[in-house]
Parts: C-alpha cells; structure tokens; sequence
C-alpha cells in the first residue's frame, strides 16, 4: 500500500513536471508568436507612417509649386505695370524737355 502511494506520487510527478513543460514550451511559443506579430506591426507602422509623410511631402511640394507660380504671375504682372508707369513718365519727360527747348 505505501509502495502504491509512493509509486502513485512519483507518477503524479513526472506528469506534473512532463506538464510544467509543456507549459514552458507553449510560453516560448506564443512568446515568439507574438514577438513576430509584434515585428510585423512595427513594420506596418513604420511602412505606413512613411507612406503618409511621402504623401505630405508631395503635397507641401505642389502647394510650393503653386505658390511660386503665383508669386511668378503677380512679380511678371508687376513688371508689366512699372514698364507701363515708366513708360509713361518717360513719355512725360521727353515732352517736358522739348516744351523747354521750343
């Protein structure tokens, strides 16, 4: 009888330590499970997060290139309109000379 118990107890042992392996192999494995989708969610992140800045970049560089344009039409619009005004005043200047001349 106490053979049977002591027999009873050692194997009692072996399956909880056959079981506390199994646990730790289970552990490792969703440890490295997760630490591999934690990876591939880093990546996504990153690859996402960089998609999005390239599209913000593109976009600062058309508004740039607008912005330009504009500031080019108004300056070209400006030179045409001091060319104009001098012309203008030139035109005055010459007729004010010939009028002291006369």
């Amino acid at each position: 009888m106490v053979e049977e118990t002591i027999q009873t107890i050692k194997q009692a042992e072996k399956e909880a330590g056959e079981i506390a392996a199994q646990a730790d192999a289970r552990c490792e494995q969703i440890l490295s499970q997760a630490s591999g989708e934690a990876e591939k969610m880093q990546e996504n992140i990153i690859r996402d997060a960089k998609t999005e800045a390239a599209a913000v970049m593109d976009s600062a560089a058309e508004e740039g290139k607008r912005l330009a344009e504009e500031a080019a039409a108004e300056t070209e619009e400006l030179i045409r309109t001091l060319r104009e005004e001098a012309e203008k005043t030139k035109e005055a200047a010459v007729s004010d000379v010939i009028d002291h001349l006369i």
